[in-house]
Order: C-alpha cells, then structure tokens, then sequence
C-alpha cells in the first residue's frame, strides 16, 4: 500500500545518513526472566530504568518530601533546577550524570502543513482535533546534568527547524526517553532524527529514519540497547512503512530491518531474557510480536492489544505482560519462549478486560502485577494465573496520570499530572501511605537511582533525597 503523503526531507548536513523509507522506531528494554543479572541499581540507563521493568532494586528511597512554599521549607529536595522548553522523556541516570531531552517552539510558519493521515478505513483525511504544532519551528536539544548539585553541565541543540508532523496538544516532541550504556547517550527525536553524543557532549554521529507520521499525535517510542545495536520501532500510520529498525551504537549504520504491518503505536518494547534465547518483544494492535534482537527474524506472534499500542510491556516469571486502553481496555500475558503463531494456543495464559490506561504502563512487582486506569485507579493481579486482588485502588485526590508507575522494595511510586506522588504498599490490599507533591504539574515517569528519585516536572528538574543522604 503506498503512503499517501508527501514526504518532508529534513535539511542535508554533513554526516547526516538519510533513509528514504519513512521508519518509525521502536525502542526496546532487556528483561531477564530468571537467567542474567539485573543492570546496576545505582544507574537508570533506560525508559523505565533496569531491564526496562521500572524497578530499582535498591533500597533506601525517600517516601516523603515536599516542594518549599511561602511558609515552610522543602522536605527532601536535595535541589531543583529549571529546565527550558517542554518534554516528556524521562531522565536517565549514569553515575554523576542524568540526561534529559527537551523542545523549545519559537518562530511560527504560517502554511507548515501536517502530511495527510489515514483514518482506521484507509481513506485519507483523519485530523485529530487535539493535534497541533506542525506550524512553528522547534529546537530539540539534549542537556545533561550533575546528579549531586543539579547544575547543568552541558546542553547541545539536536535539531532546529519544522517539524514533520503535529503532535497531541499535551505531547512534546521530546516524549522519547534517552538511553546510554555509558560511554554514549543515545536521544531519538523520531523524524528529527537519532543522535548519539559522548558524556562530554560531543556529537559522535546522528541518522535519519525518515519520515514518521502517527495520526498527528506525536512521538512516544524510545530507544533500547542490546549489544552492540540500538534498536527502534518506527510503526506508523496504518502499517505502510512500519519496521524494526536496528543500528550500530558505534557509528548508527543499519545492521537489520524487519518489515512489519502493524499500525502506529507509541509502546517502547522490551528485550525478554529466556533460559534458552534472547527475545525481542513488540506490542502492537493487530499482534504481539517476537523478533531474534540479533538479525531480526520474527519468532512467535500472539493477538495483539487492539488498543493504540502506547503503554510499554513488563516481563517476570517466564511471562511477557503487555496492556493498552485508548479503547478496548486490555491486559494479558503471554508465556515466553514460543515459536509461531501463539493464537488459541495455552501461550496466553490469561487476559483481563478493565481497568487500563491510555498511557501509563504496568508494572511488575513480587507476584503480582499492576495497572492503573488513566483517572489513577488500580487493579492487582495475580502474575502467574491472572487472579484479581483488587481493583479500582483510588488515588486519595482526584487527577489525571501520564507517567507510568515505578516501584522499589514494597512500594509503588504513582504520579499524577498535577504533581502529586502516591506511596502505595505493593501487596493484595491497595493502602496508599503517603502523598507528596513537587508543586508543579509532572508527565514524564520518575527515575530512580543512586538513593535518590529525580521528578522532571513542567518547569524544573527535582531531585528528591534523604537528607541525611
């Protein structure tokens, strides 16, 4: 089917590679189920931090603070810093340094179009009312951060220009999370590009995909490491051009593209370690797929979320967990390890109907798993039979959830929109113990790491930390 759009080609500049498919990338997150030991606690490299599970496996977070007011002063921030610009990417955390992505709009271009996206029949034409943005210039930077102090150590302009594509008006175009392994950070800005930098700051190579064009409604997906290769999922629009896409880390040249048909989905998908291979698991409206991370050949495919694939999966116990509820609200979970076609196969091991978020993504703790509806209500659920403990767990005030929850030792950290943080007991029983606030409305998902929890709110950078720490 051809893509009925005209392409966008960004500017040319030197040492800037382009391909002329439009790919949308599709990032990925290593899990081990049982058999490879987790990243180091102290960093959180990743979206969603070790293994991509959004679990820290240290001990010894804050479960209390508060933003300073006229009147009292702040309770466990350890510093505050301002942060130009609008982005939802969360911060990544290595050693000293913690990385952000952010966009400033500037200049309007009267006349700037979208391209023309398809609506769920094919035909062209679909606007989005929400979709907006496509009209001004936008600069794309990468800053990078002292952990101890909050001073900004450096800041590089990534991209400056038009956009491609609008996006949803509560969507930036930094939703994507970097990654890093440590020697490189590695930030996508989906049409704009992927750039790697060094720890210093020196651009070490970028590359374009493409044109990536999702309904108007912005960018989501995040890049993952796995060996020596970045891998991306770059699906859009209605399958045309949706692929796999996986670089060198060293020098961003393609290694391997797997074609796929699933349509846009914004779902960061995960590397899913098994005792006898390595998995790479996509979600995806139409199906769940499996690919060998190495080469790309497909391994399994299950019945896919139905839903806008945005919510990113979770894995443990052998089991692959995945969610989405922009319409038809669904959870299940598909056994590992698998080969084929997996539908009306014992592969699905259990599906749950209710209860989930347009956005946020499910979380994984001990023996049970967690979603949350987009108004903040819980429902527990037995990992391994699918069993309810609870549902409709309610946050104490009312609100509205972007940022996926996060978890260490036996509590869970959930965040609303207007900056608020639920400590939860993780356990059968939904008992909410604290509410903390940074003051100011929060959409990207916290990081934890090196004993102390770091909020990107709308307007600054916190770090929140015992202050004996």
């Amino acid at each position: 089917m051809a893509v009925l759009f005209s392409r966008y080609t960004p500017p040319r500049r030197s040492g800037y590679a382009i391909h002329m498919r439009p790919v949308r990338l599709l990032a990925l997150c290593i899990v081990a189920i049982g058999v490879a030991p987790p990243a180091p606690s102290d960093n959180w490299a990743q979206w969603r931090g070790p293994d991509g599970l959004g679990v820290s496996a240290s001990d010894g977070f804050p479960v209390e603070w508060a933003a300073a007011t006229a009147s009292t002063p702040a309770v466990n921030v350890a510093w505050k810093t301002p942060v130009e610009g609008r982005g939802h990417s969360s911060p990544i955390v290595w050693g000293n340094r913690l990385f952000i992505t952010t966009s400033i709009q500037h200049d309007h271009v009267p006349g700037h179009q979208a391209p023309d996206h398809l609506n769920f029949d094919l035909t062209p034409g679909y606007l989005h009312p929400d979709s907006e943005g496509v009209d001004y210039k936008n600069t794309l930077k990468v800053l990078a951060f002292d952990t101890q102090s909050g001073k900004l150590v450096w800041q590089q302009t990534a991209y400056d220009g038009l956009m491609y594509d609008n996006r949803h008006k509560k969507n930036t175009y930094a939703s994507s999370t970097a990654v890093t392994d440590g020697k490189l950070v590695y930030a996508f800005f989906e049409a704009a590009g992927l750039y790697a930098y060094t720890f210093d700051g020196t651009l070490e190579w970028k590359m374009s995909l493409g044109n990536i064009a999702k309904a108007g409604m912005g960018p989501g997906t995040s890049p993952v490491l796995y060996e020596n290769l970045i891998i991306l999922q770059v699906d859009q629009e209605m399958g045309a051009g949706s692929a796999i896409v996986a670089l060198d880390k060293r020098n961003g040249k393609e290694v391997w593209r797997a074609e796929r048909k699933n349509r846009r989905s914004w779902a960061t998908p995960l590397i899913v370690r098994t005792p006898s291979r390595v998995e790479l698991v996509a979600s995806g409206a139409e199906a769940v797929i499996a690919y060998d991370p190495l080469t790309g050949r497909e391994l399994w495919r299950a019945p896919g979320v139905q839903s806008h694939p945005i919510p990113s999966a979770v894995a443990g116990h052998g089991l692959i967990y995945l969610s989405a509820g922009s319409s038809a609200k669904r959870s299940l979970a598909i056994r590992a390890g698998g080969n084929g076609d997996l539908k009306d196969t014992d592969a699905i091991l259990w599906r749950y109907d209710r209860g989930t978020a347009y956005v946020p993504s499910p979380i994984l703790v001990g023996d049970n798993v967690y979603v949350m509806s987009d108004a903040g209500l819980i429902s527990c659920l037995d990992a391994r039979t699918g069993k309810l403990h609870y549902e409709g767990g309610r946050p104490p005030i009312g609100a509205r959830f972007t940022a996926s929850l996060v978890a260490f030792g036996d509590r869970l950290l959930q965040t609303s929109e207007d900056g608020d943080t639920f400590v939860i007991n993780a356990g059968p029983a939904h008992e909410v113990l604290r509410t903390n606030s940074v003051g100011e409305p929060v959409y990207a998902s916290l990081a934890l790491a090196g004993g102390a929890i770091y909020i990107r709110g709308t307007q600054h950078l916190f770090a929140i930390r015992n202050a004996r720490r």
